[in-house]
Order: C-alpha cells, then structure tokens, then sequence
C-alpha cells in the first residue's frame, strides 16, 4: 500500500480522541494489488469493479454516501477527489467535503503520463473550489498550493505520523531475513523501501551501487517492494551481472522485518511530499540517505539527522554511501538522532489527534453555517 493508502488507514484512529465515527469507502477491481489486510482492519467497504470503465461505482458510491449521511465526506488522492465531484452529482445528501493533499500527480508508466497535468488540474479545482478544508502533509505540499492561487487559510498542514512502537523483534527479524537473503553479518546491507517507478529514483540508486561494487565487495542492496519497473530493474541488474549483490523482495507487508535486516536506508526520490517510508527508517534507528526534495528535510536536516543530497545524482548518492558505511561513529550519530526526531514529532498519536482536532473544527463550521 502507497502512502496515500497508509495516510487513510492511520487517520481511521481518530475516533480514539474525538467523538467521530468513521467509515471507509474503497472502490477496488479484482486484478489491482491492494493491502486486503489493511483494509479489513479498518472494515473498510470495498466496491468492486470490473474495469477502469466501469463506472457503475458512481450510482453505488452515492448510494451509500445517501445511506450514511455524513457530516463530512473526506476524500484521498487524484482519483479519491475525482470520485467526490462525480458522486456529488448523484447524492441527495449535501456533506461538507474535505480531503487530504499529498502532492503532484506523478504517472507510474508512459501510457499514464498524459493524464498528469489533467490530475493536477482536477486536484487543484477541488481543493479551490469544492473542498472546504484541506490537510497537507508537508509545508512544501502547502506552499505549492498556495503558489496556484489556494487560499493559503483553506489549508492545514499535518504531517504524517506512525505508530511509535514497530511490532518487529529488531535481532530475530535481522538474522532470518539476511539468512533469507544470504547476506552475512559482515557484509554491509543497503536498501530501499519503496513503490517501484520513475519518480522514486531507484534508477539512480543502482547506479551508484554499480560504481561501488567496483571499489568493495563488503556491500549487497535490498531493493524492497514491487511497481510497474520491477521487472526492468531487475533485467537491469542481470545485464550488470549483480544479482548476486542485489535482492529484489517483491511486495512486503512485514517492512519493519525488512528494515531491522538493513544497515543503511537510502531513499533516493525524484519527488516526495512527506514520506511514510522515511519516517519508518527513523523510527528504526537507521542511518539515512535522502535526496533534497519536498518535504524530505521537515523529517531530516542534511548533517544532523541524516546525509542529505542533491536528487538524480548518482554521484553524489555513491560519495554519501562511501562515506556513511565507512564511518561507523557518524552512521551510530545520525540513526540516535533521527530516532529522537521521529520521537518528537512524527508518531501516529500526534498526527491523528491533531487530524481529529482539524475534523472537529470543520464539522462545527459546517453546522454552523
């Protein structure tokens, strides 16, 4: 599940500090990969399709909008957005729309790129015009909407949250999936947890893992999750002759696991708004390598909480590794002070209180008016 996906699951809580019930709606069509299990923890409501030309979701969706009638209606996402203005025409129940903002639009193949700026379009009149209230992610999420001419008032910026405590025994979890991977304990273990597309830079990561298996043979790469490039990467690796040093996990509900096998975490994104994979390297403790985008440096700052780079930077991303791995008193210095970060300001409890808080607000405005 993509952070859109995580952001929904996790503000699902926020009846743990505000009298709010919460129900989710999820339209699905049986060939999509989905986290089923996610969504059965929050019983979410699946509404089946056939095809992405199937739209008798719309007369289903507002059925039940009708059914439950709503204070508020908050939507997720492009599609999320798209799917409240064209439900909103069928409903006869007139909810205070809200919704949350996560960033650009960014098509995960060739064939989808034309819809970007249509996306983009369609997100920005609603956040404009249809949304009440808009919780960002990020200040960099909210500044890029204010700079579209968005009343900067309309917005509310919450930053993403997890839980605290990851349900991962760190030693046991390290020592099974580096047997699993044939990683020994001396060899250094990079890796990534990430959506396998272009925006998220895994590109230039294998390029400056390639650079780096010339130098030393102490390091292996985990590349972990699954995307439209996963078989291209993959096809990458075999023609650079690395799949020996390269792991490639496929899709992985047990993240946590995964990153107690890691020594180093690296995300080296083309774009990111406020990373949910970035937060769960610093809740473990991980040294950090991230690129300078979005709203990367409100969760880590270059030099104090992890090493930070330029984006599509190869280079600089093979200097930073070279450097972490071979100074293990600054790798144990910026994982100490990014798990104290993650601590102070990004735990599940503070972002879904004050989402809860922003939930409230809202549905008294709306009464009221």
């Amino acid at each position: 599940m993509g952070g859109v996906g995580k952001y929904a699951v996790t503000i699902n809580n926020v009846s743990r500090y505000a009298p709010i019930e919460m129900t989710s709606l999820c339209i699905l069509c049986p060939d999509w990969q989905c986290d089923h299990v996610s969504l059965e923890q929050i019983s979410a409501k699946k509404i089946i399709i056939k095809s992405r030309l199937d739209l008798s979701w719309l007369k289903r969706v507002a059925g039940e909008i009708d059914c439950i009638r709503p204070d508020l209606l908050m939507t997720h996402g492009s599609n999320g957005h798209i799917a409240a203005m064209l439900t909103g025409i069928l409903t006869r129940h007139p909810a205070r729309k809200v919704c949350s903002y996560h960033g650009q639009y960014h098509a995960p193949s060739r064939g989808r790129k034309p819809l970007e700026k249509l996306f983009d379009f369609l997100t920005q009149y609603f956040v404009r015009n249809v949304a009440f209230s808009t919780v960002s992610v990020s200040e960099y999420s909210k500044n890029y909407l204010v700079s579209k001419g968005i009343d900067s008032q309309k917005i509310r910026v919450i930053h993403n949250g997890i839980s605290q405590y990851p349900n991962v025994s760190s030693k046991r979890a390290r020592e099974r999936l580096r047997a699993e991977w044939k990683v020994d304990e001396q060899e250094i273990l990079l890796g990534v947890v990430s959506r396998l597309d272009p925006i998220k830079g895994i590109s230039y990561l294998i390029e400056a893992f390639t650079c780096l298996t010339e130098r030393t043979e102490r390091l292996k790469l985990a590349v972990i999750g699954t995307g439209n490039l996963f078989d291209s990467l993959k096809e990458e690796i075999n023609r650079k002759g690395l799949t020996d040093r390269v792991i490639f996990t496929g899709f992985r509900s047990d993240v946590d696991d995964c990153l107690a096998a890691l020594d180093v975490f690296i995300l080296p994104s083309l774009a990111e708004n406020h990373s949910i994979a970035l937060l769960e390297a610093m809740r473990a403790q991980k040294p950090i390598i991230a690129t300078d985008v979005g709203g990367n440096t409100e969760s880590v700052r270059h030099e104090r909480e992890a090493i930070v780079i330029p984006p599509a930077d190869s280079h600089a991303l093979c200097m930073a590794i070279e450097r972490l791995v071979n100074d293990r008193q600054l790798m144990r210095r910026l994982s100490k002070a990014a798990h104290e970060r993650f601590q102070q300001k990004f735990t599940t409890e503070q972002m879904v209180k004050k989402t809860a808080d922003w939930m409230i607000e809202c549905g008294n405005l709306s009464l009221s008016n």
